[in-house]
């Protein structure tokens, strides 16, 4: 099964919302809701997504 879901967060930094976003998989997949998960950040930059690594709201890696 599978679930798409849209959020809307606040002007916080992109680092904060990818970390958040982290995190709710790590609980959901260690409560054994979820196989993986995945998702996208849109940023005035360009793209997020949790294989990405962030330092001073921008992309490095």
């Amino acid at each position: 099964m599978q679930a798409k879901l849209e959020i809307k967060f606040k002007d916080i930094p992109a680092e904060k919302i990818q970390q958040t976003l982290l995190e709710i998989l790590y609980t959901l997949k260690n409560l054994g809701l979820i196989e993986d998960g995945s998702f996208e950040i849109s940023t005035p930059n360009g793209v997020v997504t949790e294989k990405c690594i962030l330092q001073q709201n921008k992309v490095v890696a």
